[in-house]
C-alpha cells in the first residue's frame, strides 16, 4: 500500500518544492514516490493547500533564476564563454514560468541564391532496337487433333490407317 508520511518528511517536501517547484525533486529528496505525495495531498487539505502554493513559489523561484541568468549574460557578468544551449533553457523556462516574458528562442538567417526553374523535362532518347524474329509455335494439341481428324476421314474412306 502506501507509506505513512510524518510531518518531517512533509516539510521537507514542501521545502524542495519551494525551491524547485516540481514534485519529482520533492519526492527524491524526502525518499518517497510522487504517488504518496499525492496520496497524502487527497488525504488532508491542509497540506494539499500548502503543497500548492509551494508550487507556485517554486515556478516563481524557476523564472526568477532562468531570468538572472539571461541578465548575466546580456551584462557581461559571465568570464566564461556564452553557452547557448544554458542560455536557450533559460528563455525557455522564462517564457514558461514568467506570465508576460516574451523570449525568442530562434536564431534566424537568410540565405539567398539564383534559382532557375524547369518547368519541363525532356525525353530521353534511346537507341531503336530492332525488331524481334516472330517464332512459330506450333500447338501441340492442335496437331495431335488434326492427326485424329485425318485418321477418322481415312476411316471412313475405308482405307487403312497406320496406328
Amino acid at each position: 500500500m502506501s507509506q505513512k508520511i510524518t510531518h518531517d518528511i512533509k516539510e521537507t517536501a514542501i521545502v524542495a518544492l519551494r525551491e524547485h517547484g516540481t514534485m519529482q525533486y520533492a519526492s527524491k529528496v524526502c525518499g518517497v514516490s510522487v504517488r504518496t505525495l499525492n496520496l497524502e495531498m487527497q488525504r488532508s487539505a491542509v497540506f494539499k493547500r500548502r503543497v500548492l502554493e509551494a508550487r507556485e513559489e517554486g515556478k516563481r523561484n524557476i523564472a526568477d533564476k532562468a531570468i538572472e541568468l539571461i541578465k548575466n549574460y546580456a551584462y557581461g557578468e559571465n568570464e566564461d564563454k556564452t553557452d547557448r544551449n544554458r542560455l536557450t533553457a533559460a528563455i525557455a523556462l522564462a517564457n514558461a514560468y514568467e506570465p508576460g516574458f516574451r523570449g525568442i528562442t530562434t536564431v534566424q538567417g537568410r540565405v539567398e541564391h539564383d534559382v532557375r526553374v524547369i518547368t519541363a523535362v525532356p525525353r530521353p532518347k534511346y537507341d531503336e532496337l530492332p525488331e524481334p524474329k516472330k517464332v512459330v509455335v506450333i500447338d501441340e494439341q492442335k496437331a495431335y487433333n488434326e492427326r485424329e481428324k485425318e485418321k477418322l476421314r481415312q476411316l471412313n474412306a475405308g482405307k487403312p490407317v497406320d496406328t
